[in-house]
């Protein structure tokens, strides 16, 4: 079974990092830019898929639909075990804390490869006692993320308004709630932080 390995992640430092560490340890590694065109290559893909935000278990979710058998080992910031969990019932065969040593990573990917797994035994433990992944609280509602989405296209606020039958004045009000549940000062950063989420 060739075995083809690619790392993603938003920062390329960080995915040069891991290449190299791959590489380092016997795994040739690409970082491409388009992770579904490079999966669709002769070869099984083993992906290291950083996941941070929303668009990035869709890409995952993508990832799985287009190359079921894809080996993936998600890469995690905030490594906690219901993140682990999450990770697993997505579809992942392995994860590796953001922090991760080089010893660590080889251990992990050298055990997907092999079709095994290296999990923590805290999130064994959850796995067997049947605990299901905890999805992260909504910060904005569907009709919320839509506001934003008209915002970004150059809809003026009194036009929103009219839109889903506000006053200007009520408009005004609940988009600086929005704004401030993002932990956003203004409309341009609460753009931003949507653009980051992936909801535009």
């Amino acid at each position: 079974m060739t075995v083809r390995v690619a790392v993603v992640d938003p920062l390329p430092m960080f995915a040069r990092g891991l290449v190299a560490t791959l590489d380092d340890e016997g795994f040739r590694a690409d970082a491409p830019e388009d992770v579904l065109q490079w999966a669709s290559a002769p070869g099984v893909p083993l992906v290291l898929l950083t996941v941070e935000h929303d668009r990035d278990w869709a890409g995952l979710r993508d990832l799985l639909r287009v190359r079921p058998e894809a080996i993936v080992v998600i890469v995690l910031s905030d490594a906690t075990s219901n993140a682990y969990v999450r990770a697993v019932a997505a579809g992942a065969v392995g994860v590796l804390p953001r922090d991760a040593s080089p010893a660590m990573v080889r251990d992990v990917v050298r055990a997907a490869v092999s079709g095994s797994s290296l999990l923590p035994v805290d999130v064994l433990r959850t796995l067997v006692a049947g605990g299901a992944p905890e999805q992260p609280p909504r910060l904005l509602s569907d009709g919320e993320i839509e506001w934003l989405r008209r915002l970004a296209d150059g809809m003026t606020v009194a036009r929103l308004a009219e839109l889903v039958g506000y006053s200007e004045r009520m408009m005004y009000r609940l988009l600086s709630g929005l704004y401030a549940r993002l932990g956003a000062g203004s409309r341009t950063k609460a753009l931003m932080r949507a653009r980051d989420e992936g909801w535009l």
